[in-house]
């Protein structure tokens, strides 16, 4: 069974709304990032847990947090892809919110929208496999 249109662009919205939430309600703590009552996270990446190196998207989160709480230094350092890819969720969610508030054509269903997310994906990936190879 196919999942309309504008089912798909309400769970992305949602996941998007998720992750930017995520990334302001935690808190940066130096190289890693907190519960807000403090804590360390303390989630490892399974790829960097089996062979200690870092993924194509570790650092990401790190990165997100950071810019959400305006440091885009620490932003880019954790991951070069980070404040671009943060920009386009932040893009993307308030294009969902007014494509469904306006019950437009989803935007799912746009060629330029898929087109755009095909892209940012490719530069966040293309960016995280260099850092990943200055980490060998």
């Amino acid at each position: 069974m196919k999942l309309p249109g504008r089912a798909i662009d309400l769970g992305l919205a949602a996941f998007v709304a998720a992750v930017l939430g995520a990334s302001l309600a935690l808190r940066p703590a130096g190289d890693q990032v907190a519960w807000p009552g403090g804590g360390a996270l303390g989630l490892v990446c399974p790829f960097r847990r089996l062979f200690d190196l870092d993924c194509p998207f570790c650092g990401l989160t790190r990165s997100f947090v950071a810019l959400a709480h305006g440091d885009v230094a620490a932003a880019l350092r954790f991951h070069p892809a980070g404040p671009a890819l943060f920009a386009a969720l932040a893009v993307a969610l308030v294009a969902l919110v007014w494509v469904g508030a306006r019950r437009a054509r989803p935007l799912v269903e746009r060629r330029g929208f898929i087109l755009a997310f095909e892209a940012v994906t490719a530069l966040s990936l293309v960016l995280g496999a260099f850092k990943m190879a200055l980490t060998w």
